[in-house]
């Protein structure tokens, strides 16, 4: 498999196994929780202060039938604040599948510091800030969805690598063998200077060939020389 092939099917694997997991975390997120995201929960029959300026609804479980749910909230003055309704469809909102919306508590009404007096129910009730939840599942889904757009360049990355690494092929070393089944390691660059060598060995010797006659002859003038004087 080629380098570059490799290199991608890493980093495309890890970008989209980063995006999937930053999708799911974003999608869990954006469901609300009232067990875990509330300002109250309890069974009532104790007074609650309202926190802020936020609207605020209450939820209890969704085995709880919501057309028969009866509850009391009212503020210093004995009025009641408490406004039920039954119009969220589990299915389709971004409440989690356990919990439903059973109401809201009249907030032209109230505000910041106001103590409420809430009534005792048979089910558990939880007091949600609405605005806090959108948000919340706002944040949730705009993570989901960039967690999306992670995956799909990780998979596009992840793609290009499989072609790279089904398309490119990595260089082999070539391995010469000598006779005998011994591979050529150094020797490999040894012989050719050596074969480089034998040319400039081959024309040194026709110039010392070249010489030696040179050298000869005032050998032979001495010798005839002598010759004469002894005649």
């Amino acid at each position: 498999m080629h380098t570059a092939g490799k290199v991608l099917l890493i980093i495309g694997g890890v970008i989209t196994v980063l995006g999937i997991i930053i999708t799911v975390i974003g999608a869990a997120s954006a469901n609300l929780d009232p067990s875990e995201e509330n300002y109250y929960s309890g069974n009532g029959g104790d007074s609650w202060i309202v926190p802020g300026d936020d609207f605020y609804g209450v939820y209890t479980s969704s085995s709880v039938n919501c057309e028969s749910f009866t509850m009391s909230i009212t503020d210093a003055n004995g009025d009641e604040m408490f406004t039920p309704t039954c119009d969220y469809n589990n299915e389709d909102d971004l409440v989690d599948d356990d919990f439903q919306k059973v109401g809201d508590i009249n907030w032209v009404y109230t505000a910041e510091g106001d103590v409420l007096d809430l009534g005792a129910t048979a089910s558990k009730v939880y007091i949600v800030g609405e605005w806090e939840a959108v948000g919340d599942a706002a944040g949730g889904f705009l993570a989901a969805a960039g967690g999306i757009l992670i995956a799909i360049c990780g998979g596009v990355i992840l793609l290009i690598g499989i072609i790279l690494a089904l398309t490119l092929k990595s260089k082999e070393p070539v391995v010469m063998m000598q006779q005998g089944g011994q591979m050529m390691g150094g020797q490999m660059m040894q012989q050719p200077m050596q074969q480089m060598q034998q040319p400039v060995q081959q024309m040194q010797q026709p110039v010392q060939q070249m010489q030696q006659p040179v050298q000869q002859m005032p050998q032979e003038t001495t010798q005839q020389g002598y010759e004469f004087e002894q005649k």
